[in-house]
């Protein structure tokens, strides 16, 4: 059989190693949650391909380096709504909800068998059944509307290219996040502002990653 490619009893020292790689650091109790999360995903993994990575140190990078700079209030305001759009194996939302503990989030993700995984998860995971909500349902560019709109923050992590993203997530909360690798954060709209952007890298490849919040500064019409 082949052996899980993460494991909480045997690899938490991975997610460690990522938060102090990002100077992020966290508690015993953080880590054991997240190290909870990545051996769930490596269970499904084999079964509905969630994600590529297969070593420990890849899977935690791509399930937590964005989540444990998100927690930052800066980008994640104090009791906010979170909406997180096209949520695939649920990072960052889900790994931001065992870290943020104040936020709710509503994740929307259009695949089924993920939708599944997602559930499965929020279900299974301290503390996070009634705080966060999975629907099945695929977001429209050209008129986005999710019901509980609007919501304190948007992100979407891969699903949209920044500069279509941002006009959507603005659509939807008051503060919609951006994030990017190699390419420039898209210039703010009129009538908002940039409250924040975070730089950092993934440690294994020094990768460049930024966390871009946008705000409105006018009130939308209508």
């Amino acid at each position: 059989m082949t052996q899980a490619a993460f494991l909480a009893a045997r690899d938490a020292g991975a997610v460690d190693a990522l938060a102090d790689a990002l100077e992020q650091p966290i508690s015993a109790t953080e880590r054991n949650a997240l190290a909870g999360f990545a051996e769930l995903v490596a269970r499904w993994n084999a079964r509905i391909d969630l994600t590529a990575a297969r070593t420990p140190e890849q899977l935690c990078e791509v399930l937590f380096a964005d989540a444990l700079v998100l927690r930052e209030r800066a980008l994640v305001p104090e009791g906010a709504r979170v909406l997180d759009v096209g949520s695939g194996a649920g990072a960052p939302a889900l790994p931001l909800a065992l870290l943020r503990p104040d936020v709710s989030l509503v994740l929307v993700e259009p695949l089924h068998k993920r939708v599944a995984f997602l559930r499965t998860a929020v279900g299974t995971l301290d503390g996070l059944a009634g705080r966060v909500t999975v629907r099945e349902a695929r977001l429209d560019p050209a008129r986005p509307s999710v019901t509980g709109a609007p919501f304190d923050v948007a992100l979407a992590r891969a699903t949209f290219a920044p500069e279509r993203w941002l006009p959507m997530g603005l659509a939807l909360a008051s503060r919609a996040l951006v994030l990017t690798a190699a390419e420039s954060a898209p210039a703010p709209p009129e009538g908002t502002t940039i409250a924040h952007e975070t730089r950092y890298a993934l440690p294994r490849t020094d990768a460049p990653r930024a966390i871009t919040a946008y705000v409105r500064t006018t009130r939308k019409h209508g």
